[in-house]
């Protein structure tokens, strides 16, 4: 089990009920643990849930509430009257888990990075938070056809419409999952455990529901930290950033001619797709899979979140080049099996934030031309209507303007965050300052490196910041 789960276990056992009123928020358990980090020290972490409307626009009769577990971890030495809150990704990451683990592996000399107090929520329908909109239901995609959007789409429609209706038979309102909601739950968290002003951390999704919290609650935000920004209208994910991210994995890897490559590949399977004989680890029996463009396409799409991963890209268009499509082929047995909609979080918030339609038009004038199509935004941005998602509207998406101090921290190798989004974020917030984070993807450790450690912590100083990016060690490409 894992620790936060743990401490959560330990509130349901021994916690009496304890209630705090607050404007429209709960605290109705809380409990102070030990909780040892791998550098021998031991903090005092306080756990226990919140709560609140699950419409906050019905919050004085709290007639349908949700409850939000929470995770703070005191800095006794430090008393104040703001703290820092993590807004976890996803959408549907857990923010406990994330200050729990920051905790346990970064101990003492993580934790002196902050001057105040540091919280961790699970979002509605996330983590240890109740009713949780996990769900674990496969497509059933077949493996004997060739993976499109034409067969895809009807089957993970039809699953997800039905996974709807089973929320809402049990009294689920699936419209009070937007990031406007999410926003006034932060703030709610706020009220509850007696804080004046927040500094936020968010990443990709985190940052999102980060710049909603500051549009609401302007005067309560000290300052913002965005890893992997992601604005009000960048929900959904420009083609043409995916071709260009591809194009510095090329320089990188002294691959010139991978842009072409790839084509050709993808190309070749759209007019004649592959069966490719491959052993199912669930049975360790040989299984026919049919391999076409779109595969190949969307398994590129996973890579690209990944150092790891996307140090395997150069070398497996070669071998799919030469005809050998074994392992590519592996990887789709796997994928198609365990796709499904995990959950309906993620596709609520996503759904309700949508986008205007200018950048709508952007999307589908790129995806035209672009190598790897609409990928980026597939299966998400095609299963709104059947999830009965509520677009928030172009007010919402406008571009957040105020004068908070903000760092943003942006991958040179993120398709889905990129620096570009980042950029955009930063002409309405004067005080921000971008910092190109170079061979990061998605997907990096923000604390693992003593350089972006060192920025953190002049940032939270007030010091200036004067440099313009930060390298992290090159891939090694196979």
């Amino acid at each position: 089990m894992k620790p936060y789960r743990q401490i959560f276990v330990a509130i349901t056992l021994v916690c009496a009920l304890w209630t705090v009123q607050t404007a429209s928020a709960q605290i109705i358990s809380q409990q102070d643990q030990p909780l040892k980090s791998a550098d021998g020290s031991t903090h005092i972490v306080t756990t226990g849930r919140i709560r609140v409307p699950d419409l906050h626009a019905e919050a004085a009769t709290l007639s349908n509430t949700i409850e939000l577990a929470f995770i703070r971890v005191r800095q006794s030495d430090r008393p104040g009257l703001s703290a820092h809150i993590v807004l976890a990704g996803g959408p549907g990451d857990s923010g406990v888990s994330l200050v729990c683990n920051m905790v346990l592996q970064g101990g003492a000399g993580l934790l002196d990075l902050f001057d105040g107090d540091i919280i961790g929520i699970d979002q509605r329908g996330t983590g240890a938070s109740l009713p949780n909109l996990s769900v674990q239901t496969s497509y059933q995609l077949p493996l004997d056809q060739p993976g499109s959007l034409a067969l895809w789409l009807p089957l993970m429609e039809q699953t997800s419409s039905k996974v709807a209706a089973e929320f809402r038979s049990r009294g689920i309102r699936l419209e009070a999952y937007n990031t406007l909601e999410s926003a006034g739950d932060v703030n709610d968290v706020r009220l509850a455990l007696g804080y004046e002003k927040l500094s936020l951390w968010g990443r990709s999704y985190g940052t999102h529901l980060a710049l909603a919290v500051l549009k609401q609650y302007p005067e309560k935000i000290d300052r913002m930290i965005l890893v992997g920004p992601e604005g009000p209208d960048q929900t959904w994910k420009l083609p043409s950033q995916a071709d260009a991210v591809i194009q510095r994995i090329s320089e990188q890897s002294n691959e010139p001619d991978l842009l072409r490559r790839m084509q050709s590949v993808i190309d070749r399977l759209k007019k004649t797709p592959v069966t490719v004989n491959v052993v199912d680890p669930a049975t360790q029996r040989s299984i026919a899979i049919s391999i076409g463009a779109f595969d190949v396409q969307w398994l590129t799409v996973q890579a690209l979140d990944n150092p790891r991963t996307i140090a395997t890209l150069p070398a497996a268009y070669r071998k799919m080049e030469k005809g050998d499509f074994q392992s590519i082929a592996q990887l789709a047995l796997m994928f198609r099996k365990r796709l499904g909609v995990e959950s309906a979080m993620k596709h609520m918030m996503d759904g309700s934030s949508g986008a205007s339609t200018h950048r709508r038009q952007q999307i589908e004038s790129q995806a035209a031309t672009a190598t790897l199509g609409n990928i980026l935004n597939f299966p998400g941005m095609y299963l709104s209507k059947a999830w009965g998602a509520q677009d928030l509207g172009d007010f919402f998406r406008e571009p957040v303007s105020s004068k908070v101090p903000t760092l943003i921290l942006a991958g040179e190798l993120d398709p889905r965050t990129p620096v570009a989004n980042g950029q955009q974020i930063a002409n309405t917030l004067p005080n921000a300052r971008v910092i190109v984070v170079k061979n990061a993807s998605h997907q990096f450790d923000v604390f693992g490196s003593a350089d972006i450690r060192s920025l953190l912590a002049r940032f939270l100083r007030n010091e200036p910041i004067t440099e313009e990016s930060i390298t992290l060690k090159p891939i090694v490409f196979q």
